[in-house]
Protein backbone atom coordinates (compact mmCIF):
# COMPACT_ATOMS: atom_id res chain seq x y z
CA UNK A 1 0.00 0.00 0.00
CA UNK A 2 3.28 2.03 0.28
CA UNK A 3 2.82 4.99 -1.83
CA UNK A 4 3.99 8.05 -2.52
CA UNK A 5 2.89 11.69 -0.73
CA UNK A 6 3.40 14.75 -0.29
CA UNK A 7 6.97 15.10 1.48
CA UNK A 8 5.54 17.68 4.10
CA UNK A 9 1.95 15.85 4.34
CA UNK A 10 1.01 16.32 7.76
CA UNK A 11 -2.09 13.93 9.03
CA UNK A 12 -3.96 14.84 11.99
CA UNK A 13 -6.21 12.12 13.49
CA UNK A 14 -8.64 13.43 16.46
CA UNK A 15 -11.38 11.65 17.83
CA UNK A 16 -12.41 10.68 21.47
CA UNK A 17 -10.54 8.16 23.59
CA UNK A 18 -10.83 4.20 22.68
CA UNK A 19 -11.37 4.84 18.80
CA UNK A 20 -8.55 3.84 17.00
CA UNK A 21 -6.32 7.19 16.80
CA UNK A 22 -3.02 5.17 17.84
CA UNK A 23 -3.85 2.18 16.12
CA UNK A 24 -4.96 3.58 12.82
CA UNK A 25 -1.64 5.98 12.76
CA UNK A 26 0.56 2.43 13.80
CA UNK A 27 -1.06 0.41 10.91
CA UNK A 28 -0.39 3.47 8.43
CA UNK A 29 3.18 3.79 8.85
CA UNK A 30 3.71 -0.21 8.16
CA UNK A 31 1.74 0.38 4.96
CA UNK A 32 3.29 3.67 4.22
CA UNK A 33 6.77 4.00 4.72
CA UNK A 34 7.39 7.45 4.32
CA UNK A 35 5.25 8.80 7.65
CA UNK A 36 6.66 9.14 10.60
CA UNK A 37 4.29 9.42 14.23
CA UNK A 38 4.32 12.02 16.41
CA UNK A 39 2.02 11.37 19.56
CA UNK A 40 2.94 14.66 21.92
CA UNK A 41 0.00 16.23 22.71
CA UNK A 42 0.04 14.21 25.76
CA UNK A 43 3.99 15.43 26.68
CA UNK A 44 3.02 18.54 25.56
CA UNK A 45 -0.41 18.70 28.71
CA UNK A 46 2.35 17.50 30.77
CA UNK A 47 4.57 20.25 30.09
CA UNK A 48 2.07 22.77 29.78
CA UNK A 49 0.77 21.72 33.44
CA UNK A 50 3.95 21.97 35.17
CA UNK A 51 4.79 25.86 33.31
CA UNK A 52 1.15 26.54 34.71
CA UNK A 53 1.91 25.39 38.31
CA UNK A 54 5.83 27.21 38.74
CA UNK A 55 3.80 30.72 37.31
CA UNK A 56 1.53 29.98 39.65
CA UNK A 57 4.22 29.89 42.36
CA UNK A 58 5.94 32.42 40.83
CA UNK A 59 5.72 35.78 42.97
CA UNK A 60 5.70 38.44 39.88
CA UNK A 61 3.18 36.21 38.11
CA UNK A 62 -0.75 36.33 38.79
CA UNK A 63 -1.58 33.18 39.58
CA UNK A 64 -5.10 33.26 39.18
CA UNK A 65 -4.98 34.86 35.83
CA UNK A 66 -2.85 31.79 34.99
CA UNK A 67 -5.48 29.52 36.35
CA UNK A 68 -7.65 30.90 34.61
CA UNK A 69 -6.72 30.63 31.08
CA UNK A 70 -5.33 27.61 31.37
CA UNK A 71 -7.55 25.70 33.89
CA UNK A 72 -9.05 23.43 30.70
CA UNK A 73 -5.83 21.78 30.21
CA UNK A 74 -6.47 20.20 34.21
CA UNK A 75 -9.72 18.82 32.79
CA UNK A 76 -9.98 15.19 32.37
CA UNK A 77 -10.04 13.79 28.79
CA UNK A 78 -13.00 11.36 29.37
CA UNK A 79 -15.28 13.66 31.36
CA UNK A 80 -14.51 16.98 29.64
CA UNK A 81 -17.55 18.18 27.42
CA UNK A 82 -17.16 19.57 23.26
CA UNK A 83 -17.05 22.93 24.51
CA UNK A 84 -14.07 22.01 27.26
CA UNK A 85 -12.17 20.50 24.73
CA UNK A 86 -11.89 22.85 22.36
CA UNK A 87 -10.82 25.08 24.57
CA UNK A 88 -8.01 22.50 25.41
CA UNK A 89 -7.12 22.49 21.85
CA UNK A 90 -6.72 26.54 20.85
CA UNK A 91 -4.31 26.36 24.31
CA UNK A 92 -2.21 23.30 22.55
CA UNK A 93 -2.70 24.98 18.70
CA UNK A 94 1.25 26.61 19.52
CA UNK A 95 2.52 23.78 20.22
CA UNK A 96 0.98 21.89 17.45
CA UNK A 97 2.15 24.27 15.48
CA UNK A 98 4.84 24.00 16.09
CA UNK A 99 5.60 20.30 15.45
CA UNK A 100 3.92 21.00 11.70
CA UNK A 101 6.39 23.78 11.07
CA UNK A 102 9.26 21.63 12.02
CA UNK A 103 8.17 18.65 10.09
CA UNK A 104 7.08 20.33 6.84
CA UNK A 105 10.02 21.78 7.24
CA UNK A 106 11.90 18.78 7.51
CA UNK A 107 10.09 17.20 4.70
CA UNK A 108 8.94 14.51 7.37
CA UNK A 109 5.02 13.25 6.18
CA UNK A 110 3.67 12.62 9.79
CA UNK A 111 1.08 11.90 11.80
CA UNK A 112 -0.49 13.51 14.72
CA UNK A 113 -2.44 12.06 16.63
CA UNK A 114 -4.78 13.42 19.81
CA UNK A 115 -7.75 13.49 21.80
CA UNK A 116 -7.15 17.16 22.66
CA UNK A 117 -7.58 17.79 18.52
CA UNK A 118 -10.54 19.21 16.95
CA UNK A 119 -10.47 20.04 14.15
CA UNK A 120 -12.59 23.15 14.19
CA UNK A 121 -10.30 25.11 16.28
CA UNK A 122 -7.66 25.01 13.14
CA UNK A 123 -9.96 27.05 11.15
CA UNK A 124 -11.48 30.35 10.72
CA UNK A 125 -14.51 31.46 9.08
CA UNK A 126 -13.82 28.54 7.28
CA UNK A 127 -10.33 29.06 6.36
CA UNK A 128 -7.21 27.23 7.66
CA UNK A 129 -5.05 29.08 10.50
CA UNK A 130 -2.14 30.39 9.68
CA UNK A 131 0.72 27.40 9.92
CA UNK A 132 -2.08 25.13 8.85
CA UNK A 133 -2.64 25.98 5.81
CA UNK A 134 -0.74 23.59 3.05
CA UNK A 135 -0.66 19.71 2.81
CA UNK A 136 -2.59 18.80 5.75
CA UNK A 137 -5.13 16.74 6.73
CA UNK A 138 -7.83 16.22 9.51
CA UNK A 139 -9.48 13.10 10.01
CA UNK A 140 -11.79 12.41 13.21
CA UNK A 141 -12.59 8.83 13.86
CA UNK A 142 -15.93 8.51 15.21
CA UNK A 143 -17.78 5.07 16.49
CA UNK A 144 -21.76 5.24 16.60
CA UNK A 145 -21.62 1.90 18.50
CA UNK A 146 -21.61 2.21 22.48
CA UNK A 147 -21.35 -1.79 22.89
CA UNK A 148 -17.70 -1.88 20.82
CA UNK A 149 -16.80 1.75 21.80
CA UNK A 150 -17.17 -0.26 25.43
CA UNK A 151 -15.51 -3.42 24.57
CA UNK A 152 -12.59 -1.28 22.64
CA UNK A 153 -12.05 0.00 25.81
CA UNK A 154 -12.33 -2.94 28.32
CA UNK A 155 -9.55 -4.40 25.95
CA UNK A 156 -7.07 -0.94 26.70
CA UNK A 157 -7.62 -1.48 30.05
CA UNK A 158 -6.73 -5.39 29.85
CA UNK A 159 -3.82 -4.60 27.49
CA UNK A 160 -2.19 -1.55 29.72
CA UNK A 161 -3.35 -3.35 33.10
CA UNK A 162 -5.76 -0.45 34.42
CA UNK A 163 -7.18 -1.54 37.67
CA UNK A 164 -10.86 -0.71 36.49
CA UNK A 165 -13.81 -2.35 37.27
CA UNK A 166 -16.48 -3.29 34.44
CA UNK A 167 -19.17 -0.46 35.98
CA UNK A 168 -16.78 2.12 35.84
CA UNK A 169 -15.35 1.54 32.41
CA UNK A 170 -18.69 1.50 31.59
CA UNK A 171 -19.48 4.40 33.31
CA UNK A 172 -16.52 6.52 31.71
CA UNK A 173 -17.77 5.54 28.22
CA UNK A 174 -20.76 6.67 28.30
CA UNK A 175 -19.42 10.02 29.61
CA UNK A 176 -17.25 10.09 26.39
CA UNK A 177 -20.55 9.45 24.18
CA UNK A 178 -22.76 11.49 26.24
CA UNK A 179 -19.94 14.59 26.20
CA UNK A 180 -18.51 15.15 22.77
CA UNK A 181 -18.30 11.68 20.66
CA UNK A 182 -21.43 12.62 18.50
CA UNK A 183 -21.05 16.15 18.68
CA UNK A 184 -17.89 16.16 17.55
CA UNK A 185 -18.33 14.06 14.57
CA UNK A 186 -20.83 16.16 13.45
CA UNK A 187 -19.41 19.44 13.51
CA UNK A 188 -16.49 17.72 11.84
CA UNK A 189 -18.75 16.98 9.13
CA UNK A 190 -20.74 20.34 9.00
CA UNK A 191 -16.54 21.88 8.81
CA UNK A 192 -16.09 19.31 5.41
CA UNK A 193 -18.63 20.87 3.63
CA UNK A 194 -16.40 23.89 3.07
CA UNK A 195 -12.75 22.58 4.37
CA UNK A 196 -12.03 20.11 1.58
CA UNK A 197 -9.23 18.70 3.73
CA UNK A 198 -11.29 17.81 6.69
CA UNK A 199 -13.24 14.18 7.09
CA UNK A 200 -14.82 12.52 10.02
CA UNK A 201 -15.47 8.48 9.28
CA UNK A 202 -18.10 6.26 11.18
CA UNK A 203 -15.41 3.08 12.25
CA UNK A 204 -18.68 1.59 13.53
CA UNK A 205 -18.77 -1.16 10.91
CA UNK A 206 -15.14 -1.45 9.87
CA UNK A 207 -12.23 -3.70 11.18
CA UNK A 208 -8.67 -2.18 11.06
CA UNK A 209 -7.82 -3.42 7.39
CA UNK A 210 -11.00 -1.81 5.90
CA UNK A 211 -10.42 1.45 8.38
CA UNK A 212 -6.85 1.55 6.89
CA UNK A 213 -7.90 1.01 3.59
CA UNK A 214 -10.68 4.24 3.84
CA UNK A 215 -7.52 6.38 5.20
CA UNK A 216 -5.09 5.86 2.90
CA UNK A 217 -7.74 6.14 0.20
CA UNK A 218 -8.76 9.45 1.66
CA UNK A 219 -4.84 10.18 1.62
CA UNK A 220 -4.46 9.34 -2.46
CA UNK A 221 -7.66 11.21 -3.13
CA UNK A 222 -6.56 14.58 -1.63
CA UNK A 223 -3.18 14.12 -3.37
CA UNK A 224 -3.59 11.69 -6.55
CA UNK A 225 -1.08 13.82 -8.65
CA UNK A 226 1.91 12.54 -6.49
CA UNK A 227 0.96 9.12 -6.87
CA UNK A 228 0.27 9.00 -10.86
Amino acid sequence: MSEMIPQDLILILSGVPCVGKTTTAYNLIKNISEFRRVSELDIIRTVVRATIKNLAKDPEAEAALVQDKYKALFSSLAENDLDIAKQQSCLLIPYVKEIVCRQQRRKIPTIIEGASIIPSTYFENGYPIKGFEKNILFINLFLSNGTEHYNRRVKRCLERDYKKSNDSIKEEIEIIRKNKNLELHCETVELSKTATNVFSIDIANMNEFELLNNVAEIIHNSFKSYSE
